[in-house]
């Protein structure tokens, strides 16, 4: 199996790092795809597997994930971001899972996220369950305290077919990752998900981030569109994940909304329901201290 690698960048000074991460596998990657939303001078390792096209300026991610994975000559693909970094291991471990599977199917890690403060923490909390769906490890809420599944993008290995077969939405431009692997759950009721327990990429948390830039109204209609056949999991996913973005945000009011559109579009589960209210309860307590 030749894995090419795909790292869609906007020039972030981090990129030659995560090149590094890429070229210095046990298992030897076949190639790595920089796809440049930028019109900059790329500062990459000098070495015959790294190439780089342009997808932009303005493409966004998505556009330069599928322009990688078109260009790619490997038939599998791991993606990372141009500010991550993958673990030595990370393509030997992913590989050997799928070596013996049949049938479309992605693989992934836990991740090991790195605030500024200096802080890290392993995601996700728990493992996926055997047989369990994808859209419902990721989205579904098993309780007020527990998180949700997690899948980050910098940990996927997959088949190129299967992005090809469904293509990132090139339009998106926040929620690109989880929509993917929400349309290929959708487009693949029988795929296989790996997980190798083991943390084989580095997040790195940064103030700027998309995910920090979302606005709740957004988020939702995200959620309208990508989980309207999944009453529970659209319900769940707006009052934690919206709901998440609307408390950043500091408004009570805003949280209540979004808490409400979650029970008039959804049907989200008692744990979720739960978690809200508290949320809402303790920013409720939290504005009028101020």
């Amino acid at each position: 199996m030749k894995l090419s690698v795909v790292i869609p960048t906007i020039g972030r000074p981090e990129l030659a790092r995560a090149v590094r991460s890429a070229l210095e596998q046990t298992t030897p990657v076949h190639e790595i795809i920089v796809a440049a939303d930028t019109t900059d001078e790329l500062i990459l390792p000098e070495d015959d597997r790294v190439r780089v096209i342009r997808v932009g300026p303005g493409a966004g991610g998505n556009a330069g994930r599928q322009s990688g994975i078109r260009a790619a000559t490997g038939d599998l693909i791991g993606l990372l971001d141009d500010d991550d970094e993958w673990a030595p291991s990370k393509v030997a471990v992913l590989t050997r899972l799928a070596a013996q599977t049949h049938g479309p199917w992605i693989a992934t890690s836990r991740v090991r996220m790195k605030r500024a403060n200096g802080s890290e923490l392993v995601q996700p909390a728990f493992p996926i369950r055997p047989g369990e769906d994808l859209r419902a490890y990721m989205f579904a809420k098993r309780s007020p305290r527990s998180g949700h599944g997690f899948v980050q993008a910098s940990t996927l290995v997959f088949p190129r077919d299967l992005a090809l077969d469904v293509p990132f939405d090139e339009n998106l431009k926040f929620h690109q990752d989880v929509s993917w692997l929400t349309s290929v759950a959708a487009a693949h009721p029988d795929l296989t998900v790996l997980q190798s327990w083991e943390p084989l990429a580095s997040y790195y948390a940064t103030e700027g981030s998309v995910s920090k830039r979302i606005a709740p109204e957004g988020s939702i209609a995200w959620a309208r569109r990508f989980l309207a056949d999944q009453p529970r999991l659209l319900g769940d996913f707006i009052l934690t994940q919206s709901l998440g973005f609307a408390r950043r945000n500091g408004s009570v009011g805003s949280m209540i909304r979004t808490a409400s559109a979650g029970i008039r579009f959804g049907r989200p589960g008692p744990a979720a329901i739960v978690y809200a209210i508290g949320a809402t309860a303790k920013q409720t307590l939290q504005s009028k201290g101020k």
